[in-house]
């Protein structure tokens, strides 16, 4: 008896210091932990039909309980069965929008001239004797839904120098969309941030009572928040001073001092706001949240969440533009966030179609919360 009660409580001293190494090796406790979700790789793992590899990957719940998905370059077209991707003319369109619906997506997109084409065209995009999206184009920011309709930010770019990173933003338009078919309705530029390297739209808020705030990444590349009243997302905007709001962008001063990826959320989680981005460049990938009593200041309680890893550890790839997906927390209490994967090398990204697919993970909202102990 005595020998089983010596061994009994060694189990237990050896369990707790398991516990504890496991705890200081991944900084949480067993229930605390980031997973895959392995559901969400399965939809956007797609061979055919639509699109078959993009990044951006914005999420929007409409009225209706369906979700639309918004992103940037996208593939069409057919992703063979040893992963490698047809080469198609054009090679990928720019923009495009996908409504999930239980596990289906479809894919929207335009079709001009009989040339695959973004959902959104900057009107005053050149149109040549063979229709191309190389002139301007747009990639999409954050979305929200206003007066029963779908609203999505377009940033405005073009090819000011040659190479994959020779783009330059030109400016900021709103692209509204009629629910529940989403078909675009009218495009409208939005003047309020002009003469300021401020580029808004890559998040909004509109859970707030009184306001719909919208944000933006300077060329500090650090975050900037403007506001509108609710309901109105196309009055004035009021920038944040630090001591308050003012209609003159050019006395906005970020509202947290980070270095954060051009591409991020802010959303409500229980009580508080959520900032959730990646550290900026490409040498620390880290998705880390802060969170605040509002949505615009008073930022803390910085969670480092999740690396995310690149396939083959491959010096190539790079991972960014973190993103949550709030609509989607499960019955766990779990957030799903997802993130893109590339490479600098086009290549490679028709060597190996699985490379350009939205990447998603679980993380407990207890520990965005810092309430992992």
């Amino acid at each position: 008896m005595i020998k089983e009660a010596i061994m009994k409580k060694l189990c237990i001293i050896l369990t707790a210091i398991l516990i504890f190494s496991l705890t200081n090796i991944y900084g949480q406790s067993g229930n605390c932990e980031v997973s895959v979700d392995h559901r969400f790789n399965e939809i956007f793992s797609r061979d055919c039909c639509g699109m078959t590899g993009a990044d951006g990957t914005y999420s929007i719940m409409l009225p209706d309980n369906r979700s639309v998905w918004i992103f940037g370059d996208t593939f069409l077209g057919t992703v063979n069965p040893d992963s490698t991707r047809e080469k198609r003319n054009p090679i990928f369109i720019r923009n495009s929008m996908a409504i999930q619906d239980g596990d289906s997506l479809e894919t929207l997109y335009q079709v001009k001239d009989g040339w695959e084409s973004s959902l959104v065209i900057p009107p005053d995009a050149t149109k040549g004797v063979k229709f191309s999206e190389d002139s301007l184009w747009y990639w999409p920011g954050d979305g929200f839904i206003e007066d029963g309709k779908l609203k999505v930010f377009m940033s405005a770019f073009y090819q000011a120098h040659e190479g994959g990173w020779g783009f330059r933003w030109v400016r900021t338009d709103l692209a509204v969309f009629s629910l529940p078919e989403v078909e675009l309705e009218e495009i409208i530029h939005v003047p309020f941030a002009e003469g300021r390297k401020i580029h808004f739209g890559h998040a909004v808020c509109d859970k707030a009572e009184k306001y719909t705030y919208i944000y933006g990444l300077g060329a500090d590349k650090k975050p900037y928040v403007a506001r509108a009243p609710k309901g109105n997302i196309m009055e004035p905007w009021g920038f944040y001073t630090g001591k308050g709001w003012s209609k003159d962008v050019e006395t906005a001063i970020p509202m947290m001092d980070i270095n954060g990826s051009e591409q991020f959320s802010v959303f409500k989680l229980k009580d508080k706001f959520v900032y959730l981005s990646q550290i900026g460049g490409f040498d620390d990938n880290t998705i880390i949240t802060y969170t605040s009593n509002k949505p615009y200041a008073g930022w803390e309680n910085r969670q480092n969440l999740y690396q995310p890893p690149v396939p083959g550890n491959d010096k190539n790839l790079f991972a960014y533009n973190a993103l949550a997906h709030p609509q989607f927390i499960n019955k766990n209490n779990e957030l799903l966030i997802s993130y893109n994967v590339n490479s600098f090398k086009l290549e490679d990204l028709f060597e190996d179609a699985t490379i350009y697919r939205p990447r998603f993970i679980r993380v407990p909202v207890k520990m965005i919360l810092g309430e992992c102990k």
